[in-house]
């Protein structure tokens, strides 16, 4: 966040907007400057540091700008201290001196004070001085320049902008797709007061700004100036405000379709709380079932309040939550039941340490869409695949009973289809029975017409036992996918001879 002076905004009728960087190249240009100033000056005090920004800033006639990208590339680098003893003791010790001889009048008495002090506390009278005022921020001296491109550190210019903004605003509303975990704990850490609702598909979440309390808005304000980092991993997301502004209220939007180029690129790393989570995520991912198994999703309503669930697993418009529940105090389960037991979406898993007491957990019992398993050192995905599998049955039949197959190749296939329409493989097998144009053959799609004529060839070639490659040969003008899945379509038989292709014979059943 910038101070307050270095903000600078755009607005027309109601809105308003910081003046970002729009990353071109004058821009680029300008930052590179303020960059090169900093990593040059290596082992310079910071005053004269920013004795070169100052230049820089009449140099480009904007000093808002300018300063606002050293202010920022500043906090990033490290300063320290050469004094060679302690300034608050170097300077007590002058001082006192000083006061015991009278003032100095000339540069003599001044220098013999210095000397004097200096021969006492062992150093010599350049230390000395270089200590007295080494501890004031203008004294400190550059010691490491952090490596930053010019076109980061625009962008963390506008992220600053943003938090500057968001600083005056009275309202903030927000909607995230992901990342939702760290966000509640960002708004619970730093206390920031919150409402969260459901509408249509989103989840809102509304946080009472700085200027809506009657103090403290200095620290509340840097408060939710933290969360908005976080806000911005879980893109998509859009950002509302009421800002008020020289006693006029102005709204403020920001979303990531429009303006995250604008932003820094951040990244969500899927970190697991526990063992058991991170076996379980990798177990039930390799399995390549029809779900989608997302960490942390979005929230889940839970009466008054809100939780997030570990996992959530998602096919189709099918979305079931799980919570898994290892260790825990008495205070915490009772918050984790209280919650339990007014979840809204059904259904919800529950996984929970085989080592909790049971008539802790019967009050859940009663909620039908809960689903209780149990596990001990690992949880099973067989307990879990038991669960989902009809709701994916149910899934599965929705999604065949809607889609319409317009089916216009004469040889496609079954994945080719699915990702077409976006519905699973399993979906469009069952949708089959609606066209009469076409067959299923193994994985494969085939016009009824090219499927006869498939089987004219296949009578031609095969005579009693025939070599496969020959058969191969005369199907290859079909340009089939699985031709092998074809000619055991026909009703011919392979006998394998080994592992070997060119040793297999065909044959007609029963032959």
């Amino acid at each position: 966040m910038l101070p307050t002076e270095l903000l600078v905004v755009q607005r027309w009728k109601d809105n308003i907007r910081p003046k970002y960087s729009k990353l071109d190249e004058r821009s680029i240009s300008i930052a590179n400057a303020v960059i090169k100033a900093y990593v040059e000056s290596t082992n310079l005090k910071r005053g004269e540091i920013r004795e070169k920004v100052s230049e820089l800033e009449e140099a480009y006639g904007d000093y808002r700008f300018i300063r606002g990208l050293a202010t920022i590339f500043e906090r990033a680098c490290t300063f320290s201290s050469k004094a060679s003893i302690e300034p608050l003791t170097a300077r007590h010790t002058l001082f006192a001196e000083a006061s015991r001889r009278g003032y100095p009048t000339s540069y003599e008495e001044r220098n013999s004070i210095v000397e004097y002090v200096a021969s006492n506390l062992k150093v010599s009278i350049e230390q000395l001085e270089d200590s007295m005022y080494a501890d004031l921020d203008s004294e400190m001296v550059l010691a490491y320049a952090p490596s930053i491109s010019p076109l980061d550190l625009l962008k963390s210019y506008n992220l600053s902008l943003t938090q500057s903004l968001l600083f005056h605003s009275i309202e903030m509303m927000f909607i995230a797709s992901k990342n939702w975990q760290r966000i509640f704990r960002a708004i619970k850490y730093y206390g920031l007061m919150y409402t969260a609702e459901r509408k249509n598909e989103n989840f809102i979440v509304r946080l009472n700004g700085p200027n809506s309390l009657f103090k403290l808005t200095r620290r509340y304000g840097t408060a939710m100036a933290k969360v908005i980092p976080e806000i911005l991993k879980g893109k998509p997301w859009r950002i509302e405000a009421k800002i008020l502004r020289m006693n006029r209220l102005l709204n403020f939007v920001l979303e990531s379709d429009k303006h995250g180029w604008l932003l820094p690129e951040m990244v969500v790393e899927e970190k697991y709380d526990s063992i058991v989570e991170a076996e379980f995520a990798n177990q039930f991912k390799s399995l390549g079932t029809v779900w989608i198994l997302v960490r942390e999703a979005e929230p889940v309503e839970a009466g008054a309040s809100i939780m997030i669930p570990d996992f959530v697993f998602r096919f189709g418009k099918t979305y079931v939550p799980m919570e898994i529940v290892g260790f825990w105090t008495h205070e915490y389960l009772k918050r984790k039941l209280e919650k339990l037991v007014e979840i809204r979406c059904s259904p919800f898993i529950v996984a929970v340490d085989e080592e909790l007491a049971c008539d802790k957990l019967s009050q859940i019992a009663l909620s039908p869409n809960i689903h209780v398993i149990y596990y001990k050192g690992k949880i099973q995905v067989k307990d879990v695949l038991s669960i989902l599998q009809p709701l994916a049955e149910a899934e599965l039949n929705t999604q065949a009973s809607k889609v319409e197959l317009h089916i216009k190749k004469p040889i496609t296939t079954i994945r080719e289809i699915a990702e077409e329409l976006g519905v699973a493989t399993e979906t469009v097998r069952r949708a089959m029975n609606k066209i009469d144009t076409h067959l299923l053959v193994g994985e494969m799609i085939i016009e009824k017409a090219l499927i006869k004529e498939v089987k004219k060839t296949l009578e031609d070639v095969i005579k009693e036992e025939t070599q496969i490659p020959k058969v191969l040969e005369a199907l290859r003008p079909y340009n089939l996918p699985d031709p092998i899945t074809m000619i055991t379509y026909c009703g011919y038989t392979i006998k394998w001879q080994g592992l070997i292709i060119e040793r297999a014979l065909v044959q007609k059943e029963g032959d």
